[in-house]
C-alpha cells in the first residue's frame, strides 16, 4: 500500500503541467491560423505595363506673342468729298474688288462737263489750224506766201494739237479721280472695322474700312537674345492660344526671324502662320509660342498612365512582387502621347496603365 501511494503522487503533480502544455500548443496553433487569416489577399488585375525611359527631349522656351491677320488692308481715299454710301458692315466677308464706300461725285461730274467742253473746243481749234496749214502749204508751193508765214501757221497747228492732247489728259485724270470715288477692297477677307457713315466728310489718307484676310493668321512673338542663335527659318514650333483652351495647340513652321533686336526690349521678332479655316482665331488674341532651343534628358511615361485626383498626379508603380503601389509624382511638359516626370519616378521603373478595373493599392498586376 505504501509503495503504490508513492508512485501515484508524482503523476498527480504532472497532470497540470501536461494540461498547460496542451493548452499552449492549441493557443499557438490558433494564433498561427489567425495570422494566416489576417494576411492580405492581393486581387489580380489585368493591365498593360510599360517601363519609364530616360529619353532625349527638346529644351523648349515659351514666349508670348499675338495673333494678327496674315494680310491686312486699311482702305482710305485719295479724294476729298462727302460719303454718299457705305456698302459694308463690320463682320461682312468681301471679295477683292468689292465696293466698300462711295464718295459723292457731284463736283467731279460738273468738272467733267467742263473738261468735255474744253476737249470739243480744242478739237475745233485743231481742225481750223489743220485747214489753215493745208492752205498755206499750197500757197507756199505756189510761192504766194513766205516761208515765215508758213512756219507761223504750222506752229499754230502744233499748238492746237498740244491743246487737244492736254484737254484729253485732263479727261483721263478726271476719270481716274472718278474711279477713286468708288472705293473697293484690295483683298478678299473680313471687314473688321468701319469708321465712316453716310454724310461724313472723307479726307485723303483717312482710314475708312479695315479688311483682314483671316483664312490664315500669323503669330508674332519675341524671343530673348540668349535663345535667338538656336532658331532658324524652317524650325517647327508649337502655338497655343490660351483663350481657346488646351486643344488649341498647333504645330507651325517659323517663316520669319528678324536679325536685329528691338533696342528697348532686347528681343528678336519671330513669326509663323497657322490655318484658321474654322475662324476661331481673332486678331489681337494672346498666343504662346513654344520654341525648341536645344536638347536634354527626361524620364517619360505614357500620358494614359497618369492618375489625376484633384491637383495631384500619380502613377501605379509595380514593386518587386508585381504589386501596384500608388506614387504621387510631379509632371513636366507633354511630348506627344508621353509626359515628362520631373520627380517621383526613376528610369527603368515599371508602371501600370489601362487596367481591367480601377487599381487599388496592393493589387497584383497581371500583364495582358
Amino acid at each position: 500500500m505504501t509503495s503504490v501511494s508513492r508512485s501515484a503522487r508524482p503523476l498527480s503533480h504532472a497532470a497540470p503541467l501536461l494540461l498547460a502544455a496542451a493548452i499552449s500548443l492549441f493557443a499557438a496553433a490558433g494564433c498561427d491560423r489567425a495570422r494566416r487569416d489576417a494576411a492580405p489577399v492581393h486581387a489580380e488585375v489585368g493591365a498593360t505595363t510599360v517601363a519609364a525611359r530616360l529619353q532625349t527631349v527638346p529644351v523648349v522656351v515659351s514666349v508670348g506673342g499675338s495673333v494678327e491677320a496674315a494680310q491686312r488692308a486699311t482702305v482710305s481715299t485719295r479724294m476729298m468729298g462727302w460719303v454718299r454710301q457705305v456698302h459694308v458692315r463690320e463682320g461682312d466677308v468681301v471679295r477683292r474688288g468689292s465696293r466698300l464706300v462711295t464718295i459723292d461725285d457731284g463736283d467731279l461730274r460738273a468738272k467733267q462737263e467742263q473738261v468735255e467742253a474744253g476737249i470739243n473746243e480744242a478739237r475745233a481749234v485743231l481742225e481750223n489750224a489743220e485747214r489753215m496749214a493745208a492752205r498755206f502749204e499750197r500757197l507756199y508751193a505756189e510761192k504766194a506766201v513766205s516761208k515765215q508765214q508758213l512756219d507761223d501757221v504750222l506752229t499754230g497747228r502744233e499748238r492746237a494739237r498740244a491743246g487737244l492732247a492736254a484737254a484729253e489728259a485732263g479727261r483721263a485724270e478726271l476719270a481716274t479721280h472718278l474711279r477713286y470715288l468708288d472705293i473697293v477692297s484690295p483683298i478678299g477677307g473680313l471687314v473688321v472695322r468701319k469708321t465712316v457713315e453716310p454724310g461724313d466728310m472723307a479726307n485723303p489718307g483717312q482710314p475708312l474700312v479695315v479688311v483682314e484676310q483671316v483664312d490664315e493668321m500669323k503669330i508674332v512673338a519675341r524671343l530673348g537674345e540668349k535663345d535667338i542663335g538656336a532658331v532658324a527659318i524652317g524650325d517647327t514650333v508649337m502655338v497655343e492660344i490660351g483663350s481657346l483652351g488646351a486643344a488649341s495647340g498647333r504645330r507651325a513652321v517659323l517663316e520669319k526671324v528678324v536679325a536685329a533686336a528691338d533696342r528697348a526690349s532686347r528681343t528678336f521678332e519671330i513669326e509663323t502662320r497657322v490655318d484658321n479655316a474654322d475662324g476661331r482665331l481673332k486678331s489681337g488674341m494672346f498666343a504662346r509660342v513654344l520654341v525648341p532651343v536645344g536638347e536634354r534628358q527626361a524620364v517619360l511615361v505614357p500620358r494614359a498612365a497618369v492618375l489625376e485626383r484633384g491637383q495631384l498626379r500619380g502613377l501605379f508603380v509595380l514593386d518587386e512582387a508585381g504589386l501596384a503601389r500608388l506614387r504621387w509624382v510631379r509632371l513636366g511638359h507633354d511630348f506627344g502621347d508621353r509626359v515628362e516626370v520631373l520627380a517621383g519616378l526613376s528610369d527603368g521603373e515599371t508602371v501600370a496603365m489601362s487596367p481591367e478595373r480601377p487599381l487599388v493599392e496592393g493589387d497584383k498586376v497581371v500583364t495582358r
